[in-house]
């Protein structure tokens, strides 16, 4: 039971991120576009800023569970797909010291450079993370409990797509996100931009589908396609739906919007698993799958630790419901800026 749990809570932090991390993400990747000047990307800021190490927090936990609770996990899709992940986490690290220091110094050669830095790690996170989820979602060559991957696999048809996909999606979402949150030329923009990367995200995403029921190793690793198609298909819904919420609701603050964005970007994550289940991992060699109950510690391990977990998550919760409630108006070019 405890590894059913633990797993549904890593399932919770990894959609938690890409949900909330998301608009950061997306925000980075389309600043320049709907911010030229550097007022305006002060408005953005103003309307990020304030939740931009809390965003972070849900990926450090989900490491801490998936390192201390799932370690057959740890040993075969992180360690085989190591150099992916640091990469990832090299754009976390860099984009952070990016945004830190963007303000440091005024001059415009010194402000572009850093906007193109964060545009940049933007968009490696975004394709890095498309690229794993694609890369797992499919049956991988595991054996022995180890993952033997290359290069090649991120270069499969589905892991291509499914990267190509999270960068118009994060865009999106970020887009939604201006939209309601900012006012003025930014909102506007923002909105304009929102309605135009609806039908490219749906339409990699639906690409995305197509090439998994087309391509035999990730066909292989689904194995609930009904479940997980109807989750995809429902993603791709939410990506169509945002800019008309972000429409209606523009420069007026709120949650409706970036909360129906926000299911583009995490429902994913819930599309992966059910896919897999009851495997954490589906391996290309018969036999050798990765079940839950066989990623997961020691059930003692998990008993004694669990309900500490499970007492910290409503505070990660109510933290971040406080952030939300505190800056739920749109911020303009006098909101504090933070960064």
């Amino acid at each position: 039971m405890w590894d059913i749990i633990w797993y549904a809570l890593l399932g919770v932090l990894l959609a938690g991120y890409l949900a909330l991390d998301g608009i950061t993400i997306g925000t980075g990747i389309i600043g320049r576009l709907v911010a030229p000047g550097d007022a305006e990307r002060r408005t953005v800021a103003a309307a990020t800023g304030p939740f931009f190490l809390g965003n972070e927090v849900w990926l450090v936990a989900a490491a801490g569970i998936t390192l201390g609770g799932f370690p057959g996990l740890e040993s075969t899709v992180i360690s085989g797909l190591y150099p992916v992940i640091v990469l990832a986490v090299a754009a976390l690290v860099v984009r952070g010291a990016a945004v830190q220091f963007r303000r440091r110094v005024t001059t415009p050669g010194w402000l572009r450079g850093w906007d193109v830095v964060v545009q940049a790690t933007c968009l490696v996170l975004a394709v890095m993370w498309g690229a794993l989820a694609g890369s797992v979602l499919g049956a991988l060559p595991v054996q022995d409990s180890r993952l033997a991957a290359d290069a090649g696999l991120l270069l499969r048809p589905v892991p291509a797509l499914s990267a190509l996909t999270a960068v118009a999606v994060f865009a999106l979402h970020g887009a939604v996100f201006l939209a309601v949150r900012t006012t003025g030329e930014v909102a506007e923009r923002a909105a304009g931009l929102a309605r135009r990367l609806a039908a490219g995200a749906a339409g990699l995403g639906a690409l995305t589908i197509a090439a998994v029921a087309l391509d035999g190793r990730a066909r292989d690793g689904v194995l609930n396609a009904l479940p997980a198609a109807l989750l995809g298909l429902a993603a791709i819904g939410a990506a169509l739906l945002a800019p008309r919420y972000a429409a209606s609701g523009q420069g007026r603050g709120g949650l409706r919007a970036p909360a129906v964005s926000a299911l583009a970007a995490l429902l994913p994550v819930a599309a992966i698993a059910v896919a897999h289940w009851p495997e954490a991992v589906v391996s290309t060699v018969a036999g050798q799958h990765l079940s839950v109950e066989e990623a997961a510690a020691d059930p003692s391990t998990l008993s004694v630790v669990g309900p500490v977990v499970l007492l910290v998550f409503p505070v990660l919760l109510a933290f971040q419901a406080m952030q939300w409630w505190a800056h739920r108006g749109a911020a303009d070019d006098r909101t504090p800026a933070y960064l």
